[in-house]
């Protein structure tokens, strides 16, 4: 009785982990390519400026023209 209440539930179990696992969305920025939208989080050197520069901060003074300054500097075309 027990090993059949046993089976059951590593039945059940494997059932509820494939559900849950196969209703995951692809993501490519999970996955480390970014994608065209995002393809600038994967520029090491445009991110480092941006730390750098402070852009960050909502109300860091000079925060758009520090990131025009980076993007000028690390983009392709300078977005």
């Amino acid at each position: 009785m027990k090993s059949s209440r046993f089976a059951l539930f590593a039945i059940a179990a494997i059932i509820g982990i494939g559900t849950v696992a196969g209703s995951g969305h692809y993501s490519p920025a999970a996955a480390g390519n970014f994608g065209s939208d995002y393809g600038w989080m994967g520029n090491r050197k445009y991110m480092d400026c941006i730390k750098y520069m402070g852009a960050y901060g909502p109300d860091y003074p000079g925060r758009d023209n520090n990131i025009r300054a980076c993007k000028k500097a690390y983009l392709p075309g300078g977005r």
